[in-house]
């Protein structure tokens, strides 16, 4: 019997498992994919995350592999009307560090592999909880009946544990819509993000390694043609830079929900990740936030604390991190455009206070004065 069971094998759950293989406890991660998945997705590691794979042992390879944004520029009609500097906010790592979701994966993998082999389950799909006790719980994956401690779901929105509990995900969908592809770097901007304001809906922009860069468009409706040559129409038109769809290497329709758990702890079930807090992507900070939920599972169970204080900690976390995505959304939506000078004034002189840049600052990279990782015991 294992002490805890892992189903998916995103970064969420291979952190949580490298976690407690690193103190010791028994791991198994059953991942219904035969093969990793090879989406760039998500790309936004924030500095707490960035402290949670330094806890992984994989901070100086991600760093290695990663572009670090160290700011960013408000771009209306043409010219710059606010600009951050996320040296600001001070710490070990004052930048976001960008690095496709793969190659983040890749990384736990190898760790994993190197703490526990033979631990991960391949093409072993979660089927369902038999039954819990209070000491353990059984459940079924890949037609065989296993055994453990704890079951920790953290297998996405569309989570099979959350659904096979029944647990609810109450929220609601957003009428924010976007299209993003990943390109060349043609603009020169090295490692700085981009916001391009305009009237018709905000284009962002943001390195990732290899010269390349994720460009974000937000759309009214689903398109009936959203491909490369689609979104570089759209880019051109709203920013005025000219960019080969030949050179597209993924394009993606998503739309956006708040979704979130009453509690992420059933039993001897843990939720964990999108499977217990769906945010929108705009802003990108699903990722570093699954890892903290991750950290903060690991040192509960290492500890052998009561799981449920799980719920105070992190879902606090998650509806903080929903309404600054929900902020984000907002400034980029479209606007009439007698509207637009006025804005740009707005940001502007909002931009000129050094506080102000400061706490956006912080607020962009999710990081506040003193903040510190939970150990893991």
């Amino acid at each position: 019997m294992d002490d805890v069971a892992i189903i998916g094998a995103g970064p969420v759950g291979l952190a949580l498992a490298i976690l407690l293989a690193q103190n010791g406890r028994s791991v198994r991660v059953f991942e219904q994919r035969s093969v990793p998945a090879a989406h760039s997705r998500a790309f936004g590691l924030h500095p707490p995350a960035q402290q949670v794979l330094d806890q992984l042992g994989v901070g100086e390879a991600a760093q290695r592999h990663g572009v670090q944004i160290r700011g960013g520029l408000g771009i209306s009609r043409g010219r710059s009307i606010a600009a951050m500097d996320f040296a600001t906010i001070g710490g070990q790592y004052p930048y976001v560090l960008s690095l496709p979701q793969q190659s983040t994966e890749q990384l736990l993998r190898e760790r994993l592999e190197q703490l526990a082999p033979g631990s991960m389950m391949w093409s072993t799909a979660f089927e369902q909880v038999l039954k819990q006790s209070e000491q353990a719980v059984e459940f079924a994956a890949g037609g065989v009946v296993h055994r453990a401690l704890w079951l920790a779901g953290a297998d996405g929105v569309r989570s099979a544990v959350r659904t096979d509990l029944e647990v609810g995900f109450a929220g609601r969908d957003h009428r924010d819509r976007y299209l993003m592809g990943d390109f060349p770097d043609t603009t020169g901007l090295a490692h700085t993000a981009a916001l391009f304001l305009h009237q018709q809906g905000i284009v962002e922009s943001f390195p990732l390694p290899g010269a390349r860069r994720r460009w974000v468009v937000r759309v009214e409706q689903k398109l009936a043609d959203d491909s490369p040559g689609t979104l570089a129409e759209t880019i051109l038109s709203r920013t005025g830079y000219l960019l080969d769809p030949g050179t597209c290497t993924m394009t993606s329709y998503f739309g956006t929900a708040t979704r979130m758990v009453s509690s992420m702890v059933h039993g001897r079930v843990v939720l964990l990740g999108d499977a217990a807090h769906q945010i929108s992507p705009i802003g990108g900070q699903g990722l570093s936030l699954g890892l903290a939920d991750a950290q903060a599972a690991a040192s509960v169970f290492a500890a052998g604390a009561p799981a449920g204080s799980l719920d105070d900690l992190r879902l606090a976390a998650a509806r903080s991190a929903a309404r600054r995505a929900q902020v984000n959304m907002l400034l980029g939506r479209a606007l009439p455009s007698w509207t637009v000078p006025l804005r740009d004034s707005v940001i502007s002189s909002l931009a000129a206070s050094a506080w102000l840049k400061q706490k956006v600052a912080r607020s962009f990279t999710m990081t506040s004065p003193g903040q510190r990782t939970i150990p893991v015991a």
